[in-house]
């Protein structure tokens, strides 16, 4: 018994889109609370809160936003790498019929 894979390029190209859009969004998000996060670092937050919060940013909020961001981006490559591979194994079979 084979198994019969089939994808829906353009469903699969949407959601690699999604996975892309929703990356720049987090990249902008990034950038804008780091700019505000930069000002209270440096100088804008005086007080006992101010280096619990700095070193929560640095070590915990900061890195995983990034991991979050570079997710999403490698989401999208996978999704793309994806629609390739199948394109590519379809168009194979189908020149095996072409041939005979």
């Amino acid at each position: 018994m084979s198994e019969e894979i089939k994808a829906d390029y353009e469903q699969l190209q949407d959601i690699a889109t999604q996975f892309a859009n929703q990356a720049n969004e987090i990249e902008q998000m990034i950038r804008k609370y780091y700019a505000s996060y930069t000002d209270l670092r440096d100088g804008g937050w005086l007080g006992r809160g101010r280096d619990a919060f700095v070193a929560e940013m640095d070590d915990e909020v900061h890195p995983a936003s990034g991991r979050f961001y570079q997710a999403l981006r490698e989401a999208n490559k996978v999704t793309k790498d994806i629609i390739n591979q199948i394109r590519q194994s379809e168009e194979e079979a189908a020149s095996l019929f072409k041939s005979s």
